[in-house]
């Protein structure tokens, strides 16, 4: 199931780790990825596509019509892995809230006292 929808703004980010010399950025894992230089730019997903390479959903993310000077991105549109990428502006997510009225006495500690 997509976590993402046509025309969510999102922002770029790969993986973060240390270098060898100890410089904190993105992973060297994926540091010669072509996703990694696009790392901190917004977008816009465009398209889905929720089965892609090895079962993994794909976000194509158009970055035409935003300010990603500082970036200097190379091309106008890239896939990006749903882990790769993060929503710039907050969803109304409904949370189910906890149930207090759940029997009490069932989780009992080692010492046989109920909590």
């Amino acid at each position: 199931m997509a976590s993402y929808s046509i025309g969510e703004e999102v922002k770029a980010s790969l993986p973060r780790g240390k270098s060898k010399r100890g410089v904190f950025g993105i992973s060297v894992m994926y540091a010669t990825s072509q996703e990694a230089k696009f790392d901190g730019a917004v977008g816009v997903v465009t398209e889905i596509n929720p089965r892609g390479p090895n079962g993994i959903p794909l976000y194509l993310v158009d970055f035409r019509g935003h300010d990603n000077s500082r970036i200097g991105i190379p091309w106008q549109a890239q896939w990006f892995r749903e882990e790769w990428i993060i929503a710039t502006q907050r969803r109304d997510e409904k949370i189910q809230p906890a149930d207090k009225t759940a029997a009490s006495g069932f989780a009992r500690s080692q010492t046989g006292e109920s909590t």
